[in-house]
């Protein structure tokens, strides 16, 4: 890396010393942005410069060429705009653009990933690259800042006016220029910067930042937030970013069951644990991981995973005191090679309040404790359960705003974790997902609905596992076709529906579903097959007063939208159903009669999931 980076500048510095237009040399350009990991091709190699670049690409890009590029969480699951949900590819480069205020969203809460970014949006998120300010930009946006950004040189070979789309040979040469300008008030390139990271390290020690070259005045973020030096604990990832005197601190870790290595184990390039693959970081997970080290097929191991998301470390001090709560999902037998021999052992599954999903091998079946909360502990390598049943004594309206974070009488800690799950009961397979806190804001929560709740050392409540609360792990569709037939000795089910637009079909045997045809329906599942189809709240009106960002009001009520709402246009004769944005919803709303369906009552959290619209 390093020796690629000195002969691309030496020959950037050539081209300029001689006055030739340093763009003739596209080769240089790819090759630099693609070496800091800023733009890269297709897997051909190929950087489809004739492409349009979407608001969700720039935000990538722009991120990776700040200094922030190495604050980039890739495990969060975090977001700050609902259509950009914590799923989407680009939400952790949103984040953290949006946090230190490289470019903005839209007055909707949206971010509109989609949209192609213009000439005006790249020019001001790179002045902000540069350390701009608005007020360096100018009143009278967009026209004072295209002028600081000639005079800056980020538009060199670029031939755009205000309005129109870039594509990605546009941003390339902006990317490029703004490389090679001088951030405000630097007197070097913003270029030298680059390239100055150190590690990543396995944090051992209390003073662990000197083994990166650092002192005890070294910023610390840990998992994109800002924390103190005694917050980092052992076995978190650290990296120092140099030229700004910043420790980046990871502590995102997956524990599982050692698989495979690939290619193989004498030169491991990446790791199966618990089925899914995770590529090598650094010298030190490569020595443990592969021949040389202590680790072999069949062991429950911890992997580290650093700031893209690969095995940056694995932990080998864990002690037999070591102790997890979380939600056990999943128990099983597992085929492993030990000593070059398949044996089928027992092992689990649990899923932490953070959303992490770790696995063990145990002694025994642990059957009886299937969707419940328990403790493991892992002792000689196996895992040991015991059941989590402790009363907790909480419950009460969740506050998540600028007034505060509690639950009832609770303070919430600024970073809890919480997760949902499906079901409870021991013969169900059970879906769970993470759940942001502003999700639940107005919630009242029951002492029912909480499994599991814990405190930090402040008595804030940093870890919650609840019931089914917000509906949002089920998916929602239009019944289109449905036919039971119990006349034989076995029931049978055919089905057809729709969900986001596309058409799905279902059979079943042993299991018929009450639904009909033209009926909105929740659709549970345990993630292998349908478990229930179940019609939705409907609200009537004849028209949609009032489309916001976030809700609709009908009736003299307002509703909120989930993030994932489906806006249908159904023709009368016969029922076709055409999936519409929600900008289309605006312009549809006077002329149709809108169906509303929602989950369950407001008062409880409920959100519109599906709107069906018919002409008058």
């Amino acid at each position: 890396m390093k020796k690629i980076l000195t002969l691309l500048m030496s020959a950037l510095l050539l081209f300029a010393a001689a006055g030739l237009p340093v763009f003739a040399a596209t080769s240089y350009e790819a090759e630099l942005l693609a070496d800091l990991s800023i733009m890269q091709g297709d897997p051909n190699g190929d950087m489809r410069y004739q492409d349009s670049v979407s608001r969700a690409e720039c935000a990538k890009i722009v991120v990776a060429a700040s200094k922030y590029r190495d604050s980039v969480d890739m495990n969060s699951k975090r977001s700050a705009f609902r259509d950009v949900t914590y799923d989407h590819w680009a939400a952790p480069y949103v984040t953290v653009g949006i946090k230190n205020g490289l470019f903005k969203g839209y007055f909707d809460a949206t971010f509109r990933p989609a949209n192609t970014v213009t000439y005006e949006e790249a020019i001001t998120m790179l002045l902000r690259v540069l350390d701009y300010t608005d007020e360096d930009i100018g009143d009278d946006w967009p026209y004072d800042g295209i002028d600081l950004a000639k005079k800056l040189g980020i538009l060199d070979g670029v031939s755009k006016s205000v309005g129109q789309p870039l594509t990605r040979r546009d941003i390339s040469k902006m990317i490029y220029n703004t490389l090679n300008s001088k951030a405000k008030g630097a007197q070097e390139k913003y270029l030298n910067g680059f390239n100055r990271t150190i590690g990543p390290i396995t944090v051992t020690c209390a003073n662990w930042y000197e083994e990166l070259g650092a002192t005890d005045n070294v910023k610390v973020i840990r998992d994109g937030a800002e924390a103190s030096i005694s917050a980092v604990r052992t076995n978190d990832i650290a990296y120092y970013m140099v030229e700004y005197n910043k420790a980046l601190v990871y502590s995102k870790k997956i524990t599982g069951i050692y698989e495979a290595a690939s290619p193989n184990k004498d030169a491991p390039v990446s790791v199966t644990v618990s089925g899914v693959t995770y590529n090598i970081e650094g010298d030190e997970a490569y020595a443990k991981l592969s021949s040389s080290g202590t680790l072999n097929y069949g062991d429950t191991i911890t992997l580290l995973l650093g700031k893209s998301g690969d095995v940056a470390g694995v932990a080998t001090n864990l002690t037999d005191d070591t102790k997890v709560t979380g939600f056990l999902s999943a128990i099983g037998t597992k085929e492993t090679t030990v000593s070059g021999s398949t044996v089928t052992k027992p092992y689990l599954r649990i899923v932490l309040p953070s959303g992490e999903t770790h696995e063990y091998i145990t002694e025994k079946n642990y059957e009886s404790y299937l969707n419940k909360v328990v403790t493991v502990k892992l002792a000689d390598g196996l895992a040991t359960l015991s059941s989590t049943t402790e009363k907790h004594y909480v419950s009460g309206k969740i506050t998540w705003d600028s007034t505060g974070h509690t639950l009832g009488s609770h303070s919430l800690s600024s970073d809890v974790k919480i997760i949902e799950v499906s079901t409870t009961e021991s013969h169900k397979t059970a879906t769970v997902a993470s759940v942001y806190p502003q999700r639940l804001n107005g919630f009242h929560i029951s002492e029912q609905d909480i499994l599991y709740v814990s405190k930090n050392t402040a008595g804030d409540i940093d870890a919650l596992i609840l019931r089914d609360m917000t509906g949002d792990m089920h998916t929602y569709g239009i019944v289109t076709f449905a036919e039971n037939n119990g006349e034989s000795r076995v029931l049978t089910g055919s089905y057809e529906y729709i969900v986001n637009g596309n058409q799905q079909t279902l059979s079943t045997q042993n299991k018929i579903f009450s639904v009909s045809a033209g009926q909105v329906i929740k659709i549970e599942s345990d993630g292998r097959q349908v478990t229930a189809m179940t019609p939705l709240n409907q609200i009537k009106s004849n028209k949609i007063t009032a489309v916001n960002g976030a809700s609709v009001t009908l009736g003299g009520s307002t509703y909120s939208l989930s993030d994932k709402v489906q806006i249908y246009v159904k023709s009368s004769y016969p029922a076709v159903y055409h999936m519409i944005t929600r900008e289309e919803l605006k312009e549809l709303a006077e002329t149709h009669r809108a169906d509303v369906y929602t989950d369950k009552p407001s008062s409880t959290g409920g959100q519109v999931r599906i709107i069906v619209l018919s002409e008058n």
